[in-house]
């Protein structure tokens, strides 16, 4: 293969493939069931997705797709990283650190009877343990890196693999879009104080949680040498964002010196503190553009666009919004696509 591939002739045959898949008998989990239904429901528009971030790792890479090896980052049922493979990309690897989503994408690509050269359990450090012998030309990813604990240890991770690799990874939380901005700080809050259910929406998860704050304040009680409300309350606000080892190790300073840490920059940002999964984390783009930099990478970012393929007025509503995106920039977009490679 040269040059680009005609994804629209792959997308059409990539498309009636999924359609006939048993989704019941990709896994025994309600969630990943449900998960890929709702992708296929919407296949077109995640396809135009997938395909505009694959044109964006060719561009980069300034390879033609049969020469060039990817991970899949976050890749729950493995959808981009299946699309990628079947569009000839010369080796794919799909990685998630839940488990019960790896072994569901392991079923799909059976159906599909797509050769996936590896599946990886576990995040960008099981990654790294797995590529010993190989070095992906780039690390692709939808809607994960809004969720990852330690963007500098990710990136850190990701040059030590290949120092040369281009990342392309789409996120909603959009920073510049004051309505998405508005909607993800009430989601925020509500993990934090309320706590979630599968209820909630339909891409939620499989199990409820109780509000991270409280679960911040069970940690840090039970590490305090002087148990006292008051200043387990205290260390619970100040400790949002952070994984139960970070918490642990700043009630332990706590104990020792009786200073107290630093509190959150940010008015809403907060992750699970028990797996330190941040909720949609909201960055601005010079946060962004610093951490690549950091790590040696310039940063380029496009906009994402609206679901147009949707049926009657909510798809005359989107191409209308599209073209908002079109003329206003980042302001309306859904999403931002990060695009990271090496200066």
């Amino acid at each position: 293969m040269n040059g680009a591939p005609d994804f629209k002739e792959y997308k059409n045959n990539f498309s009636r493939l999924l359609h006939a898949i048993d989704i019941e008998t990709i896994s025994a989990e309600p969630y990943c069931k449900k998960y890929l239904s709702h992708l296929i429901q919407h296949l077109p528009y995640y396809l135009a997705i997938y395909e505009d971030v694959l044109q964006r790792v060719q561009a980069n890479c300034k390879q033609p797709v049969d020469q060039l090896k990817i991970v899949d980052i976050g890749a729950g049922n493995g959808l981009l990283g299946l699309f990628a493979r079947y569009c000839g990309f010369e080796q794919v690897y799909i990685n998630d650190t839940d488990k019960k989503f790896i072994d569901a994408s392991v079923q799909l690509a059976l159906q599909l009877n797509i050769a996936i050269d590896g599946f990886i359990t576990g995040d960008i450090v099981a990654v790294e343990a797995a590529m010993k012998h190989v070095k992906p030309d780039a690390f692709i990813g939808t809607d994960v890196i809004e969720h990852i604990y330690d963007l500098h240890e990710f990136f850190e991770t990701i040059c030590r693999i290949n120092p040369f690799a281009c990342t392309v990874f789409t996120t909603a939380s959009n920073p510049e879009n004051y309505f998405k901005i508005r909607q993800l700080k009430k989601l925020q809050l509500r993990d934090e104080f309320e706590g979630g259910s599968p209820d909630d929406f339909l891409l939620f998860g499989e199990k409820a949680h109780e509000p991270f704050f409280k679960i911040r304040r069970q940690i840090v009680y039970r590490e305090l040498e002087q148990k006292d409300e008051n200043t387990a309350q205290q260390l619970a606000t100040l400790t949002r964002g952070l994984h139960e080892a970070d918490i642990t190790r700043l009630v332990h300073a706590f104990n020792r010196t009786g200073n107290l840490p630093a509190a959150a920059t940010h008015p809403t940002n907060t992750c699970n503190p028990l797996t330190g999964s941040w909720t949609e984390r909201i960055l601005s783009i010079e946060a962004y553009k610093s951490i690549y930099q950091k790590h040696g990478m310039r940063l380029s970012v496009g906009n994402g666009f609206y679901n147009s393929y949707k049926p009657g007025i909510k798809g005359i509503i989107n191409k209308i919004l599209n073209f908002a995106v079109r003329s206003t920039g980042s302001y309306f977009a859904p999403y931002i696509i990060l695009t990271g490679s090496k200066n």
